[in-house]
């Protein structure tokens, strides 16, 4: 009996998940996540005031935000000539990353201990090395970074190149935190990488 009524639950789980995607239930839950993930761009640009102005950053990167995770805020941008993506995430009142990191070197130090913590992840990133450091002007701040080449861990001849960076603003919507840092991450495929459209970027950016 009870076989019997596990083989009719399945069989409307089954029935109920044909008729969501028969009636375009795939598309309204995309939809849905666009229209999250896109709102108008003043939209975006009202509620990003915590990670900085971005009202004179280049229509060439479109704006998103997502969903949070763990707790972290993050503001998103992809530079649509070459598809390049931009990453703010705001790490709260944690001193995971500091800006006074990268001016010691410390920075080094704990990326190496992140991705220690993350080796037994199915896709990390390993035999990372520090190819560069700078700072990049912002309006009205001073943005500390480090560039770096890593291999991807479990994925065979795949390696990227990045900058990591990160800075302290103000929060207009959390009180409770009235200062946070932020840290600036942007990645891509080995040679694709330009480094340039980040500090293009958030040199656009207003503090």
């Amino acid at each position: 009996m009870g076989c019997l009524k596990s083989l009719i639950r399945k069989i409307i789980f089954a029935a109920l998940l044909i008729a969501f995607f028969f009636f375009g239930g795939c598309d309204f839950v995309v939809t849905k996540y666009n229209e999250f993930t896109c709102p108008p761009r003043e939209e975006l640009l009202e509620q990003s005031k915590d990670f900085g102005d971005f009202s004179a950053v280049s229509s060439d990167y479109r704006l998103t935000r997502s969903i949070n995770l763990f707790g972290y805020r993050k503001f998103n941008a992809q530079y649509m000539p070459t598809g390049q993506k931009i990453t703010i995430i705001d790490l709260k009142d944690k001193n995971v990353i500091t800006p006074e990191d990268f001016g010691n070197k410390k920075i080094d130090l704990k990326i190496n201990e992140a991705l220690e913590s993350l080796k037994d992840s199915l896709i990390t990133l390993e035999n990372l090395e520090i190819t560069g450091r700078g700072t990049i002007i912002a309006k009205g701040k001073t943005i500390p970074y480090v560039n770096f080449k890593a291999d991807v861990k479990n994925v065979p001849f795949k390696t990227v190149e990045g900058t990591l960076g990160a800075y302290k603003s103000p929060n207009v919507s959390k009180k409770d935190t009235p200062q946070t840092t932020k840290v600036l991450l942007s990645m891509r495929d080995c040679k694709k990488y330009n480094q340039q459209i980040t500090a293009n970027y958030m040199k656009s950016v207003k503090f």
